[in-house]
């Protein structure tokens, strides 16, 4: 009995004892061996036009203020910027302008507080847009021309006069909205054309605006003109149930949408067999010839107007159709291949001893997610005008331009970029090749002073290069048909090359597709007390609050309702070590090299009730508005970085502490006013320079993971939820030599 009271015992301890180490406090994977080798690493850059084909719309960027010519010309000067904001731009202006936005089944997705009746689907928004920076034009005279087609009986009409008087005369009216849409018209045209005579080039968002504006989907929506300028005439403002729209799409069926249902067809591929006779098109071709003056000539005559017009415009809406389809389905790829990575740099200053060389291959493909749309739309363009067209192939991108260029500083970068076509050795002014490929070559340069005779550290570095299929060099002629068609070339198109053309350097310099490809580099640092590497920091927050305002007596409140916040911070951190001589001297820390991107949005979507501000009788007044703030930065600049470590072979405390001091950056504030019985309540829309500042701690601790060689290598990261609901992520690529113990 004692002795199995004895063996209790010592199992009760044993247990406990294993227990207690079960719950000791361990420290951080420690690796005796080197860190993986780094990886090639591929990042599409954000683009809201290109990423339209798998993605869909952004969000809409919201104007302030009045809708009147000078926030028209604002809107177009932005969508004309080719940079993130030319979509979300594009998608402001068309609703402040009246159109609902609408996906293929006709839900709504962005809704006008005044609408025209009239609507485009999301597909021709990015189409139209990406057309026009890839420089694709037409002309009133050219689109009138289709209109009219061989008909004798719409052969003496100026279509192309018409429209254009009517632009001149609707941008000098007294309607707003209108005037607005007018001066939008105009103001795109820059870089294409003045719009002065039926003659001059418009490109594919003019064109669309106008042929929604007047004709085609348009007619059907609006209420019986009279003669004379009618064109502009304002829609009623029926309620939403009772907005119609003409489907834009390839039959030329209506679909009434309603709050309860939507007309339409679900197959892929609608009925196209009678698009001329299609139900409404007697209407719509009535309302046309209105717009145009011509008074009703009688049953027999006006059945041959509708034929007629109905035809031409329905060639028009296909061929423009088919155009804006592909091009806001077109979605490239790319692939890069770099053999037996990380390219190890020379420790040598002598350019004769250059590091390892690599060949770097980037292939192109192209892809259209909604291939089976596209190639209904060629039926149906055939069917209608006779024009045979080939539906854009998938697969690799042969024979155009591609431009390389580098995101960091060349004193700072690790490498020598080469082309491997001698023939081109500019590397923004490259081609692929029949496989859809092209090489550059890559070099370890040489150091700046001689590393071979003393002891040095590894450092993990990444050369960062922009690579994209670029318009700037491109033969407009000859290099969009590729990308949009393949084999189609516009000039022997029939029907297409009439009425489309393409000019070069339209809009700004533009890139179809966009990708940051990092480049692992093995680079050396002299040995001492300070580390080398990378530092990324990175934060988002999306989070949406109701507010209830709070108002003293007498005083106007700031309205209740939504607030919407979006925050995205990026910082890259590349650390400058000392040498060991000025370690040895204790001269000042180098100041890390910065590169800093963010993004703050602030929406609120509010109503201010009881407002006494416009009156003496509280209570009267009542405004519907929304309001924000939108500021973006990005900059590249040294500043001084804090980074703790204590510790050894057996456990270690990391910590960072950042602050990026003041960076420039672009603001901009607005409020709409959508409803208000307040006379006075106005809104904004300002564009002002501001100043930002990110500051960020990791606090000290245990962080995986350290790698025990001839030195000491920190690889990892650490994802941090913050108070506010923002999710924080650090990743650190650090290095230094191992320190002697004292």
């Amino acid at each position: 009995m004692k002795n199995l009271l004895l063996l209790s015992l010592f199992v009760l301890i044993f247990v406990s004892g294993a227990l207690a180490q079960g719950q000791r406090r361990l420290g951080p994977p420690i690796v005796r061996g080197p860190a993986p080798a780094q990886q090639l690493k591929v990042v599409p850059i954000p683009d809201p036009l290109n990423d339209f084909a798998k993605k869909g719309l952004p969000p809409a960027y919201i104007f302030g203020g009045d809708a009147d010519p000078a926030l028209a010309r604002k809107a177009a000067k932005l969508i004309l910027s080719d940079d993130e904001n030319s979509l979300p731009a594009l998608i402001g202006a068309l609703v402040t302008a009246g159109f609902h936005i609408i996906d293929e089944k006709q839900k709504i997705l962005y809704r006008p507080e005044h609408p025209n009746g009239t609507a485009f689907f999301d597909y021709e928004v990015a189409g139209m847009l990406r057309s026009s920076k890839l420089g694709i034009v037409s002309s009133l005279e050219k689109f009138g021309g289709v209109i009219k087609g061989n008909s004798q009986i719409l052969k003496g009409i100026d279509i192309a006069g018409g429209m254009l008087r009517d632009l001149k005369a609707a941008r000098a009216g007294k309607d707003r909205q209108n005037k607005f849409l007018a001066e939008l018209i105009f103001a795109l045209g820059s870089g294409t054309s003045d719009l002065s005579t039926t003659q001059s080039n418009v490109n594919m968002v003019q064109l669309s605006l106008i042929e929604r504006r007047y004709l085609g989907d348009l007619a059907a929506a609006y209420e019986e003109m009279s003669g004379g300028m009618s064109m502009f005439k304002s829609a009623p403002q029926n309620d939403l149930a009772d907005v119609s729209f003409v489907k834009a799409s390839f039959n030329g069926m209506p679909a009434v949408l309603s709050r309860k249902k939507a007309l339409i067809d679900d197959s892929p591929c609608p009925s196209i067999d009678t698009a001329a006779e299609a139900r409404g098109y007697q209407k719509k071709g009535e309302k046309i010839l209105k717009m145009f003056g011509i008074q009703h000539p009688g049953k027999a005559a006006m059945d041959e107007y509708f034929k007629d017009i109905s035809g031409g415009v329905e060639k028009a809406n296909l061929i423009t159709s088919y155009l804006k389809l592909i091009a806001s389905n077109l979605f490239i790829e790319i692939d890069v291949d770099i053999p037996n990575t990380p390219l190890v740099r020379t420790k040598s200053n002598l350019s004769t001893e250059n590091g390892q060389v690599r060949i770097i291959t980037a292939t192109f493909k192209r892809y259209f997610p909604h291939s089976a749309e596209i190639n209904c739309v060629a039926k149906a363009v055939k069917m209608a005008t006779g024009a045979e067209l080939d539906v854009p192939e998938e697969g690799v991108l042969k024979d155009v331009p591609v431009k390389w260029e580098p995101l960091d500083r060349a004193e700072n970068s690790p490498l020598y970029m080469d082309a491997v076509d001698r023939s081109r050795l500019d590397l923004s002014k490259q081609k692929t090749d029949a496989a859809g490929q092209n090489k550059v070559k890559a070099t370890g340069k040489e150091q700046r002073k001689d590393l071979t005779k003393i002891a040095v550290n590894p450092v993990r570095k990444n050369e960062r290069w922009r690579v994209a299929v670029a318009t700037e060099d491109m033969d407009a002629e000859k290099d969009i048909p590729k990308i949009l068609w393949g084999s189609l070339d516009l000039r022997n198109g029939g029907i297409l090359g009439y009425l489309l053309g393409v000019v070069p350097d339209v809009l700004a310099k533009m890139a179809l597709k966009s990708f940051r490809v990092d480049i692992p580099v093995k680079d050396w640092e002299p040995c001492s007390a300070d580390w080398a590497g990378t530092v990324h920091y990175t934060r988002d927050l999306r989070k949406t609050v109701a507010v209830k305002s709070n108002r003293s007596p007498g005083m106007n409140s700031a309205g209740d309702g939504v607030k919407t916040t979006d925050i995205h911070e990026d910082v890259l951190v590349t650390l400058n070590p000392r040498t060991p001589e000025e370690v040895a001297a204790r001269a000042e820390k180098k100041k890390a090299d910065f590169d800093v991107y963010g993004d703050y949005s602030t929406k609120f979507e509010g109503k201010r009730e009881n407002d006494p501000c416009c009156g003496k009788t509280e209570g009267s007044f009542t405004t519907r508005f929304v309001s924000g703030t939108d500021i973006s930065f990005s900059a590249q600049f040294p500043y001084a970085f804090g980074m703790t470590f204590s510790g050894g072979d057996s456990d270690y405390q990391l910590g960072f502490a950042l602050t990026t001091g003041p960076v420039k950056s672009r603001v901009h504030d607005y409020e709409r006013v959508d409803d208000s019985t307040c006379d006075l309540e106005k809104g904004h829309d300002d564009q002002s320079e501001g100043t930002a500042w990110i500051q960020a701690n990791l606090a000290s601790g245990r962080y995986p993971t350290m790698y025990l060689n001839d030195g000491v290598e920190l690889v990892g990261s650490k994802t941090l939820q913050e108070a506010d609901g923002s999710t924080v992520t650090w990743e650190w690529e650090l290095s230094r030599c191992k320190q002697p113990r004292n």
